[in-house]
């Protein structure tokens, strides 16, 4: 039997085999979608600004007297805490005087007004006359009187015991001590100072020429070194510095910021210069940035990516104006498009399955 060489035939198989492979599509690249919108966006200029809290203010003494307690610094009070406490003894022996004076006057109020009845029984008689009755009611009147003026010297001192404790208007930490235990102090006297780390707020300084554009209740971004967020235009205060020609914008800060931004950091505010325009817009990350411009990858109805050269324009939040052959409502890829080619096949993930691992393998 005649044997046939098995090298030619092998080679036309593999030849086939790769021929086979080479014919077959490239699978589709997974990709996450956004569409194109047409929003207001106006340009910016950024401007410092600085951190501060909606609540800093000075612990001082409610009475004269001796410290108790004063917190230390770094120790967060509750609103309706004591601060600080002064030494209430004096007071509390004084309300009891009062107390005593109280008491007496009102025994000689009695005697009075007993005094005096009798003295109106026997006014018929001719026993008594009109002038020892005015008398005595004139009497009865200055003791009423005087029990009234001991019961207003209590509560003025009961208003003063109530002082000896500094109670916290709000949840804050305290961030300075002036005075400890021990020490007398007078009324007034600075004893430290308290910070509200919860509420917080940016004082910007912005130039004049915008003020016109600036609104209160308006959204305005703010930038720290690596992240940002959306505040509130809180108050406007117009009163332009001759120096600097700015005016002060106070703004109010999200809840997210707790615990991630600190009082007295410096951050960046975007404050519009001119009008708001209607524009067509895109997420950043539909962006990619090439040596010869930007592209984003418009998505049809095939699933097919088209790529786009586009001009971008002002920006706000994490969308950016882009100019370029887009129409509204157009999907392009925002997640998977750094791989993509033009005309490339793609498929369409949504919000709830599009994974970075699932991103990152279809790459």
């Amino acid at each position: 039997m005649r044997r046939i060489a098995a090298g030619p035939l092998a080679s036309i198989l593999c030849i086939v085999t790769v021929s086979a492979a080479a014919q077959q599509p490239p699978p589709a690249k997974l990709v996450l979608t956004a569409q194109v919108e047409r929003r207001e966006i106006a340009p910016t200029v950024s401007v410092p600004g600085t951190i501060y809290s909606r609540n800093d203010v000075q612990i001082t003494a409610g009475v004269t007297g001796q410290l108790l307690v004063v917190a230390e610094p770094g120790t967060v009070v509750q609103q309706g805490e004591a601060v600080a406490r002064i030494d209430r003894t004096t007071l509390l022996l004084q309300r009891a005087e009062q107390e005593a004076l109280l008491e007496r006057s009102e025994i000689n109020l009695r005697q009075l007004e007993s005094a005096l009845r009798r003295q109106r029984e026997l006014g018929g008689s001719n026993l008594v006359s009109e002038f020892d009755i005015e008398q005595t009611e004139a009497n009865r009147d200055l003791a009423r009187s005087d029990a009234n003026i001991i019961r207003v010297r209590i509560r003025q001192i009961d208003d003063q015991i109530r002082r000896t404790d500094t109670v916290a208007q709000f949840t804050g930490i305290v961030t300075e001590r002036l005075h400890r235990a021990g020490e007398d102090v007078a009324r007034g006297e600075v004893l430290g100072r308290m910070t509200d780390i919860e509420n917080m707020e940016v004082r910007a300084f912005v130039p004049l020429k915008h003020l016109g554009r600036t609104r209160i209740g308006e959204s305005i971004s703010i930038f720290e070194s690596k992240s940002q967020v959306i505040g509130t235009i809180r108050a406007l205060i117009p009163t332009g510095d001759v120096r600097s020609q700015t005016f002060e914008a106070r703004i109010d800060l999200p809840e997210t910021v707790r615990g991630a931004w600190a009082v007295g950091q410096l951050v960046s505010v975007a404050v519009p210069i001119s009008a708001s325009e209607p524009t067509l817009t895109v997420p950043r990350d539909a962006l990619v940035l090439r040596q010869n411009g930007q592209f984003v990858y418009r998505i049809n109805a095939e699933n097919i990516a088209e790529r786009i050269k586009v001009s971008i324009g002002d920006s706000q939040g994490e969308l950016i104006a882009v100019s370029g052959d887009l129409r509204e409502g157009d999907l392009v890829a925002i997640r998977g498009a750094e791989g993509l080619s033009d005309g490339a096949t793609v498929r369409v993930l949504t919000q709830e399955t599009a994974t970075a691992g699932t991103l990152r393998e279809s790459g």
